[in-house]
């Protein structure tokens, strides 16, 4: 792949980014570690996460992955 290929790629996903408000689930287990990536209210064991995504199954897809700390 070339150089103006990766970057017309990169700026498409760019262009197509939205903000997506989920709803997730927060583990019993889990633990603030590091820096928050997301904007986030919590309440209980239920997480509002602001994300930046493509679609709505790629925002919950990352903001599950960060509560099951694949980010880490």
């Amino acid at each position: 792949m070339s150089r103006q290929t990766e970057f017309d790629a990169v700026m498409d996903r760019i262009k197509n980014l939205s903000e997506y408000e989920v709803q997730v689930t927060v583990p019993e287990d889990f633990q603030f570690e590091g820096p928050v990536p997301f904007d986030m209210s919590i309440s209980g064991d239920i997480a509002w996460v602001k994300v930046l995504a493509t679609s709505i199954e790629e925002a919950t897809l990352k903001a599950n992955e960060y509560f099951e700390c694949k980010y880490k």
